[in-house]
């Protein structure tokens, strides 16, 4: 499990490493621990996992106190012990991930815990490069919905998927050549009249791209009436001062590029004993 995502974080911690540490040089051989300390209040724990992976593989013992998800406050959050040379070259890439993937975390279940309704919020493909799947589970680990994970697991038509497919049946008849029973098809669509004929087409999911919230609630409710099969998803200039203005009983997701995009790091310190 994670064998990429580690095998990135080794090779990040090796080329910081370089030929050696030379302030951690004459500690390669005495053993050290230390502890965890989260600095902020109210933070939703993600990247526990993977550090555990991480540690592993540098031979560092550890003990966390709490599991991704869990709601925290301020403190500390585990102990690890092991060779000082290694604890030391691992601690600033540590200490990224778990800034990071907390700040997604927390971010993502704030925004998912003002939802009343069935709405679901979800995050889209705007990661960063390497780094996606580690984002998407701090949305999960948030209480969203991670979206697709690749290019492959479901079929995504976008606009220029449309454009050079010469328009939106065409897209669809030709992606569907592809579909597998297991796979659905989802197509972006930038107006109600689009909307409709993806419908009629038969797609799966139908996503609006960049629709007012009332243009967005008005045509989902439109799709539902002969539609009810069809999910249907908003996205395009959604953030969390309006995202609320999107949940209605006809749209099924809102994604939000915002919930990877714009977060503000998280807290945490290594300090040895």
């Amino acid at each position: 499990m994670f064998k990429y995502e580690i095998e990135l974080l080794k090779d990040w911690i090796e080329r910081d490493n370089s030929f050696f540490d030379i302030a951690s040089y004459e500690l390669r051989d005495k053993e050290a621990s230390g502890i965890i300390i989260l600095k902020n209040s109210e933070v939703v724990l993600s990247g526990i996992e993977i550090i555990k992976r991480l540690f592993e593989e540098y031979n560092i013992d550890y003990d966390f106190k709490f599991n991704d998800g869990e709601k925290v406050d301020k403190g500390i959050i585990g102990e690890i012990k092991g060779n000082a040379y290694n604890v030391l070259i691992v601690e600033r890439t540590m200490l990224n991930i778990l800034s990071m993937m907390s700040a997604i975390a927390t971010k993502t279940h704030n925004l998912v815990s003002k939802i009343d309704g069935k709405t679901r919020l979800a995050a889209t493909r705007k990661v960063f490069p390497g780094l996606g799947n580690l984002e998407k589970l701090a949305v999960l680990h948030g209480g969203g919905d991670t979206h697709r994970w690749n290019l492959s697991e479901s079929i995504m038509l976008k606009d220029n998927h449309i454009k050079m497919y010469g328009g939106i049946e065409n897209a669809i008849n030709t992606a569907r050549k592809y579909k597998s029973f297991t796979k659905k098809l989802e197509i972006e669509v930038e107006n109600e009249k689009d909307a409709i004929i993806a419908a009629k087409n038969g797609v799966d999911i139908i996503m609006l791209d960049n629709f007012s919230a009332e243009k967005a609630k008005e045509t989902a409710r439109k799709l539902k009436e002969n539609y009810p099969h069809i999910i249907i998803e908003v996205s395009g200039g959604i953030s969390e001062d309006n995202y609320l203005e999107y949940v209605d009983d006809n749209i099924d997701i809102i994604s939000m590029g915002k919930l990877t995009t714009e977060i503000k790091y998280i807290d945490f310190s290594l300090e040895m004993k």
